[in-house]
């Protein structure tokens, strides 16, 4: 077996400890960023005491009528599909419907909506930013490795849209790393990039590992590079939800997505590894999990919690011929 401290299907489980240390390590992050909701709504609450003395003044402030349009419920993604006297409709039934009836504490009410509605757009964010911490850590390791073997490589800054040197790297750079590339000893070329549409698959795969270079990760020449199956070294599915709850079918959807490229690979006569990476995975799971990896179906596996396991499978990720 490639991954030592994966011998059977119990080393997969997540443990007690683990579990509760994501939720731990979630409910800090969330915290974190719910700062910037928290501020922009006492911004607001002190733009409505100095410029309003009743709801309806509310209608004359346009430099904040788009936070009181997400108070009454209109998300940013419903702003766009309606026009401005759709919005204004909308505005004057909230203010006679909730704030008039609120008396002198119609600005709190306003800010309470509002906070509502920013829950939201933070409930979203925090889904999204799951698979981010996930990636993250995955990054973290893969570079710790390439550090420890000196090999010398290059990260893509997904704000800049550039490469940059492996010296100048810092961990404050991680959340912003969107692919990797390294040469390894015998000369091979490897490179990472997460969350990549495969064009053989035509679906979103977690986790990509090619034996080529590319200056951009977007592109004609890029995607001429990215559907010729014989440039991928290796496939997986990376997810990070530590909620046991879910665990079963974050593995029913990574498992669907591996057999696609498993099956979409043949196709083409390559048997193409494939690994699979997940934090919260329950013993029903960790048999599956496990005979796939005992008979080949996956080529390693690691539970992100368990530290042994995600550090030996990330040495083989960088140094795999």
């Amino acid at each position: 077996m490639i991954n030592k401290y994966v011998k059977n299907a119990s080393d997969l489980v997540s443990t007690h400890e683990a579990t509760r240390n994501g939720f731990l390590e979630y409910a800090l992050r969330k915290s974190k960023e719910s700062v910037p909701y928290l501020d922009k709504a006492k911004a607001f609450k002190l733009i409505l005491e100095q410029k309003t003395k009743q709801p309806k003044d509310i209608l004359k402030l346009d430099e904040v009528l788009s936070s009181c349009y997400e108070a009454a419920g209109v998300s940013v993604k419903a702003n766009k599909y309606l026009t401005d006297s759709d919005l204004k409709d909308i505005l004057l039934e909230f203010i006679k419907e909730f704030l008039e009836p609120s008396g002198e504490q119609y600005i709190e009410e306003l800010i309470y909506r509002y906070l509502l509605t920013s829950g939201d757009a933070l409930g979203g964010r925090m889904r999204n930013l799951v698979g981010s911490i996930a990636n993250e850590k995955l990054t973290r390791n893969i570079i710790s490795q390439l550090q420890v073997l000196n090999i010398s490589f290059e990260y893509y800054d997904k704000f800049s849209k550039t490469w940059l040197a492996s010296k100048n790297y810092t961990i404050d750079q991680v959340p912003d790393i969107r692919a990797i590339k390294w040469i390894l000893k015998s000369g091979g070329k490897r490179q990472l990039i997460y969350n990549l549409t495969v064009p053989i698959v035509k679906k979103n795969i977690d986790l990509v590992i090619l034996n080529c270079h590319s200056e951009e990760i977007t592109g004609k020449a890029f995607k001429e590079m990215i559907s010729n199956p014989s440039n991928y070294e290796l496939l997986g599915e990376l997810k990070g939800g530590v909620d046991p709850a879910g665990a079963d079918e974050h593995w029913k959807t990574a498992n669907t997505a591996l057999s696609r490229v498993r099956d979409n690979f043949k196709k083409h006569d390559i048997d193409i590894p494939l690994v699979f990476i997940g934090a919260a995975i329950e013993i029903s799971m960790s048999k599956e999990i496990f005979s796939q990896y005992t008979t080949g179906q996956i080529t390693n596996c690691a539970n992100l919690t368990v530290e042994n396991q995600l550090v030996n499978l990330c040495y083989w990720l960088v140094t795999q011929r």
